[in-house]
Order: C-alpha cells, then sequence, then structure tokens
C-alpha cells in the first residue's frame, strides 16, 4: 500500500506543472518521459498501467517505445513509471482537446525514432 502511495506521490509531482516542465531546458528527461507517456496514452485512450494489453491505434507503438525508455530512467523502473505515466494521462485528458493533440503531437516528433 506505502508503494503505491510513494509512487502516486511521485507521479503528482511529476505532473504538477506539465506545461512549463516540457518548455524548460532543466526539465528532466524523466518528467519529460512521464508526461509525453501520459498525452500519448490520453490522445489514443491506451491504457497506461496495462500496457500493451489491448494497445493498439496509430499511438499504441510510441507509447511503447516512451515506456521502454521511461523504464531505463532512475527511480521510474517499472510499475513506479507506469504511474506516474497514468498520473499524467489524467491530468492531460481534463486539459483541452487542442492542447492535448498539440502535446501529444510534439511528442511523437520528439520519440517517433
Amino acid at each position: 500500500m506505502f508503494k503505491h502511495f510513494a509512487a502516486a506521490a511521485c507521479a503528482c509531482a511529476l505532473v504538477a506543472s506539465p506545461a512549463a516542465a516540457q518548455q524548460s531546458p532543466d526539465a528532466s528527461q524523466a518528467q519529460d518521459l512521464s508526461l509525453c507517456a501520459g498525452a500519448v496514452a490520453a490522445i489514443g485512450n491506451l491504457d497506461v498501467i496495462n500496457y500493451p494489453r489491448g494497445a493498439n491505434g496509430e499511438w499504441a507503438a510510441l507509447l511503447g517505445r516512451i515506456l521502454e525508455q521511461l523504464n531505463r530512467e532512475e527511480g521510474l523502473e517499472g510499475m513506479t513509471g507506469r504511474y506516474a505515466a497514468d498520473a499524467a494521462k489524467g491530468y492531460w485528458r481534463e486539459q483541452p482537446a487542442s492542447e492535448r493533440q498539440a502535446a501529444a503531437n510534439a511528442c511523437r516528433e520528439r520519440y517517433a525514432g
């Protein structure tokens, strides 16, 4: 239980100011990856926690690439990174569709590989 609470607290800290974080040159790679995973999951209606189960559509492969990179970030390995990305997805779902789309498109440009 404490483990989930700690992960949720970490996730909340990561998404406290997503727009500023993505524009800041000092933003960590982990924060950017979490926010991007959330934006992509929100726009593609994908389940970050259970990915890849049931994942399909144009955004699924991109989410997979972002989650792979997120999994290599110190402190956000495994489910901790997924919880952070899921919290970011919740944030992006509450934003206007145009902002959500713009964020997902920017993430696609950065991480499409």
